[in-house]
């Protein structure tokens, strides 16, 4: 099932943060959908796999691109803040999770430390996409995506029980065109969105929604 990846590049892009390029040869067999998840077990032998989505996917040279928010003492945040070039790694993908080229029109995308490999992703395929992220810190986020090259209609609010910060902005930078909603991260933050959206004066023409996190609960992509 899992192939064998080489870490041939690892860059810290500040303390919680990593990005990695991973070469291998099954990565040249295979088609890369923008938003598809990658999986990767970070102990050999063990059942235990965390999900990653890659940013990009070079079939001709066999490399992908992954970014790690390593927070908490997990075993996935343990091995990304260990890892070194010239390693090796176990993969399993790529496999479907969410299809970006669904997303049609403007772009609205919401998320959190957590969804920025996906942003990165869709930064590849879209010309027209406004960025909104929640973080516990905004500022530390923000030079993160602006080394990631998303530094353009990109704004980043401080996370909030009642999210009131993140809803305000996203009801400001709604496309005034049918647009698409993209929202991940939190799982209660994309449930807060959902409903909430349906009252904007400018809502969205399709809303493509996923929980990547849940808090005390493990096992969501």
């Amino acid at each position: 099932m899992f192939d064998t990846a080489d870490v041939t590049g690892c860059d810290r892009l500040s303390p919680q943060f990593v990005r990695l390029e991973l070469s291998a040869e099954a990565f040249r067999k295979t088609t890369w959908v923008p938003g598809a998840k990658l999986q990767f077990r970070p102990r050999r032998g063990s059942l235990s796999m965390r999900t990653y989505t890659p940013m990009s996917w070079d079939a001709g040279r066999g490399v992908t691109s992954l970014l790690a928010y390593t927070h908490g003492t997990g075993p996935g945040a343990q091995w990304f803040e260990r890892v070194t070039q010239g390693q090796t790694c176990e993969v399993f993908g790529p496999r479907r999770s969410i299809d970006l080229r669904e997303a049609t029109g403007p772009v609205l995308f919401l998320g959190d430390e957590s969804s920025v490999a996906l942003a990165c992703a869709l930064h590849t395929i879209a010309d027209d996409a406004a960025y909104v992220f929640e973080a516990s810190d905004p500022a530390g986020l923000t030079d993160v995506l602006a080394q990631l090259g998303i530094a353009e209609r990109v704004t980043v609010v401080a996370k909030s029980a009642d999210r009131a910060d993140l809803l305000g902005q996203a009801r400001r930078d709604a496309a005034p065109t049918p647009y698409t909603l993209v929202v991940t991260g939190d799982a209660a933050t994309v449930h807060a969105v959902r409903r909430d959206s349906r009252g904007w004066e400018r809502s969205p023409r399709r809303v493509i929604g996923k929980g990547y996190w849940a808090e005390g609960r493990t096992g969501l992509d």
